[in-house]
């Protein structure tokens, strides 16, 4: 049977996601891309860290509520994030797609 202990580790990971999540919602806010990206790596490793942790057999009813709480938020910003950076992830493809054509026509030259 896992302690109390565990269940606030795993519950503090969570709290923390929350926080980065939150942290990267603002910076998509501000079109702040580097800082997004950095964000993101830690949101990661706070999620490797979870998976990680030995599964409480059974968690309190507030621990439950804690934990619901969080993912509901985490969520939440994930979605907002994700409309956010729908438009400038198309503005990137377009981009990268006409480069891409453009070296297929560079090279189709270079060839001759």
């Amino acid at each position: 049977m896992t302690g109390a202990g565990e269940n606030r580790d795993v519950l503090a990971l969570y709290h923390e996601i929350e926080q980065i999540t939150g942290s990267m919602l603002s910076a998509a806010h501000q079109s702040d891309w580097d800082r997004l990206v950095e964000l993101e790596a830690g949101c990661a490793d706070c999620i490797e860290s979870i998976k990680g942790c030995p599964v409480p057999a059974q968690l309190s009813d507030e621990a439950r509520q804690q934990k619901a709480d969080l993912l509901r938020r985490i969520l939440s910003n994930d979605r907002e994030i994700r409309k956010l950076t729908a438009p400038w992830m198309e503005r990137i493809g377009r981009l990268l797609g006409a480069a891409n054509a453009q070296c297929k026509v560079a090279r189709m030259y270079d060839d001759k």
